[in-house]
């Protein structure tokens, strides 16, 4: 059985989609987050939402694009990270600048022009960390600090002076990047049909192996014995661990190659269960017939003995 790779081919519209999605859905979502942090900030629990949230527009992007390069994928996931996080920053800069600005327009008591507005800030950050600008902003905001409860307080929870502001702003990014790298890569590696042009369905469950068998199973799988693999997939296994067999189809072209997915279960001391891939491969027509018929034969019961043969035994 051949391991299945993706073909690295990214339709026109792909770019399109993961373009469209990777910014301005993490402008989006940074900019929300950022409206919400105006009252309450979770620390690590928001960046891994803006992560999740960053990772799933990428994804959206890779399916309707039908985007099938993992590096591609992983490279939007970050510009997708990035955008999330400086229009987060951005955010907050957009809503210092308000607050700011009501509060030098209160003590002159009359309005002032954006322009005027802008000068004061940049002027103020100048002094205060000798950049202006949203650089200046974001020296100034680290020279403030964090707290466990909200980005630029002192008053509340833990305090973080400047430096360990920085590092936990890198925590952060990494937090966020982290989780929509991985989201973006695993789509674009997600099977694709190339006949069809269309992405592979959900997998079926077509049976388990026992531990003790996995690595007899697995070497027959990958040395073409299919129907000798099959004679290790049963319908239930109740032993933990296990492997989880299951088969994916083209849904536009039933008779085209499919792709065995191989899961290995586990659970660990609290009993809570966990999936890892263990293979990836494809299957010809031929061969899915084959582990077909295998294990429709091996499932079947053997046959009971005939209680009604007449007796031949010789009379007395």
């Amino acid at each position: 059985m051949k391991p299945y790779r993706p073909s690295n081919k990214v339709p026109g519209t792909g770019w399109v989609w993961l373009l469209a999605l990777s910014t301005l859905g993490g402008a989006v979502v940074g900019g929300g987050i950022a409206f919400i942090a105006r009252w309450i900030y979770l620390l690590l629990i928001f960046p891994a939402l803006m992560g999740f949230t960053s990772g799933s527009a990428t994804t959206v992007a890779i399916k309707k694009g039908k985007v099938r390069s993992p590096l591609v994928g992983l490279l939007f996931g970050v510009l997708a990270g990035l955008s999330t996080y400086g229009a987060y920053h951005g955010g907050e800069y957009f809503f210092t600048r308000q607050s700011f600005a009501k509060e030098i327009e209160a003590e002159l008591g009359q309005d002032m022009e954006p322009a005027e507005i802008d000068a004061l800030m940049d002027a103020f950050f100048q002094e205060q960390t000798g950049s202006s600008g949203f650089v200046g902003y974001l020296k100034f905001s680290a020279k403030q600090g964090l707290s466990i409860g909200r980005a630029g307080s002192s008053s509340e929870g833990v305090p973080l002076n400047e430096t360990f502001t920085w590092i936990y702003w890198l925590i952060e990014l990494a937090i966020i990047e982290a989780i929509s790298v991985v989201m973006a890569k695993s789509a674009a590696e997600d099977p694709f049909c190339e006949t069809c042009d269309q992405w592979y369905g959900l997998g079926q469950r077509i049976g388990m192996v026992e531990d003790d068998q996995s690595q007899v199973f697995l070497k027959a799988l990958e040395a073409d014995q299919i129907v000798q693999a099959a004679t290790h997939i049963q319908p239930r296994v109740t032993t933990i661990p296990h492997l989880e067999v299951d088969r994916r189809q083209c849904p536009g072209y039933p008779q085209e190659d499919v792709v065995l997915e191989v899961q290995r279960y586990s659970e660990n001391k609290k009993g809570e269960g966990k999936r890892s891939p263990v293979l990836l491969g494809m299957l010809s027509h031929r061969q899915n017939v084959q582990l077909t018929e295998a294990i429709s034969t091996s499932s079947q019961p053997d046959p009971k003995p005939d209680t009604n043969e007449p007796d031949t035994s010789p009379e007395g």
